[in-house]
């Protein structure tokens, strides 16, 4: 018995088309751009008042939307300013 090699056909070779690299690091980008886009919009609209002041500045802007908010919105804060005096 001899060690013979048997070859079917040629080995097979993965290779990569050209221009496939490009075009996958293009769409990655894209789609981190569009993630970085949807992030921003969502963070853009959610400012929250943190102090007294600009709860007074939020309640003027939504009194011709939502007076019944408003008002509740101006009352806290000034109990709250009146809580800070003391």
């Amino acid at each position: 018995m001899t060690n013979a090699s048997m070859t079917f056909g040629r080995p097979a070779r993965l290779t990569i088309p050209r221009g496939a690299l490009w075009f996958a690091n293009g769409a990655a980008m894209l789609i981190e751009a569009l993630r970085r886009l949807d992030r921003w919009q969502l963070n853009a609209g959610k400012h929250e008042p943190r102090t007294p002041d600009e709860v007074l500045e939020w309640a003027t802007r939504i009194e011709h939307r939502e007076p019944g908010f408003a008002s509740d919105l101006r009352a806290a804060a000034l109990r709250a300013m009146d809580g800070v005096g003391r």
